[in-house]
Parts: C-alpha cells; structure tokens; sequence
C-alpha cells in the first residue's frame, strides 16, 4: 500500500472538461489513509475465495471471471460485483475508498486530468488501443494487451503518491453511490457520498474504454450487483492502521 497523508486537494473537473457530473470544482479535505499501490490481483482474491468459501459465479455479465486462471494470477481480477470486492475488503482488513479517496490518490494536490500530469500519453496506461475490439479503439498505439495487463506493468504512469494504474486496466469501484448533482452539496471534509441511490460509481477507465474516461476526475455509474470484465477494485485502510 502508498501512503495518501491527510490534507485538502480539489476535487472535480473545470467546466468544459469533462461531464457535468464532474463539476463544480470544489475542495476536500480528507484524512490520512493507505491505499492499495495496484489493483487487487486474481491471486489476491482466490486467497480470499479459497480462505473464506465465498461464492462466485462461474460467468458474469460480461467476459468470464478470471481469479481462478493461472496464467493471470498478477492480472487484476474482474467480473466482481461492489458487493464482492467489499467481502474481500472487509476480509483483507480493509474496505473501498470513497470517490474522494480514489480521486485524491490518483490525483494529488495539484488539479491534473491524469495521474501523471497534463496530458494524454498512451504509454502510460493500458486502454482501448490498436488490439481492442471497441469503435472507440485508438488505431495509433499498441500496448501489447488486448484485455487487461499485469498490474503494475505502466510505472510511467504512476499518481503523486505511488498509486499505479489508476488510469486505465480495469475500473475500479469505490464505496459511493452515484448522483449526478452530488459535488454541488458535497461536504467539505471526509465526504461519504450520498445515503442511497440506484448505481454505484466507478473510477480509472478500463482496457476497452476511451482515454477520456481514464482522466482523474471522470465518473461512471453502474448497477452495483454487474459483474463484467471489465470492473476491478482496490482497498483502502485508515493512516492509523497498519497497511
């Protein structure tokens, strides 16, 4: 795990930037926490699987699961529902970061639409390229992964607090519901997102998406019982704690 050290940053996007979701700009200050430096692996989960009896389905909603497949036992496991990667959270001694603390540590304090500053640069993330399927595919670059890459395997692209693969791979739940208007009455400390709601949120873009929706401060919303292969997580634990 890297270490988030407690403080303010800016959370949101400009206008015009991104999505209307995603704005106003708006500060946040949040404790100190420790979040995972990748995205849980397949060897992480069966670990948990294997310890815990916890029942996964044999197909998901999209792709087939894969914490079980040998060759991928670095790959992030996919096909897990929020409420599955809670269990594993929970089992691991840890939970899922907010919204706030996955923008944060993918962030940092310094307001850049990717972890590792301004501008877009293929190199460093594992997206929709040459080898996707998708209409959505950039035909100019070509990061040898067709789905999901080892993590860790993009250190370029690493956030101001060590975090790797926060952009691109796989999306990522956190532990928020999703509303459209929620930045406009967020609270300014340790926000929690809202009480209830029908979608869960998820963050980091994915193998198959665009590199507009691996920019920090980009949110996307799901039913938070799919399960497709697309979707990963990584846990989180308070700075008072021991990683």
């Amino acid at each position: 795990m890297v270490l988030v050290p407690a403080g303010e940053f800016v959370m949101g996007s400009p206008a015009g930037e991104g999505g209307d979701d995603e704005v106003p700009q708006h500060k946040v200050t949040l404790d100190g926490y420790w979040i995972d430096r990748t995205e849980v692996t397949n060897a992480q989960f069966r670990s948990f699987v294997e310890a815990t009896g916890y029942r996964m389905p044999t197909t998901c909603d999209w792709g087939d699961p894969t914490y079980a497949d040998a060759a991928k036992t670095n790959h992030p496991v996919v096909c897990v529902s929020r409420d599955d990667a809670q269990a594993y959270c929970e089992w691991a001694g840890a939970r899922l970061p907010t919204e706030a603390e996955w923008e944060k540590a993918a962030r940092g304090t310094d307001r850049n639409p990717y972890p590792w500053g301004i501008g877009f640069d293929g190199t460093r993330l594992n997206y929709c390229d040459i080898n996707c399927e998708g209409e959505q595919r950039d035909p100019t670059y070509n990061d040898g992964y067709a789905q999901t890459a080892p993590v860790g395997s993009y250190l370029t692209g690493v956030s101001p607090y060590g975090a790797l693969d926060m952009a691109g791979n796989v999306w990522e739940w956190v532990s928020d519901w999703y509303n459209f208007y929620y930045y406009a009455r967020s609270p300014e400390s340790n926000p929690q997102g809202p009480n209830s709601g029908q979608y869960g949120v998820l963050r980091g873009g994915s193998w198959w998406g665009f590199f507009t929706n691996a920019r920090t401060g980009f949110r996307a919303n799901l039913e938070p019982d799919k399960r497709e292969s697309i979707i990963g997580f990584r846990c989180v634990v308070p700075f008072t704690s021991s990683p």
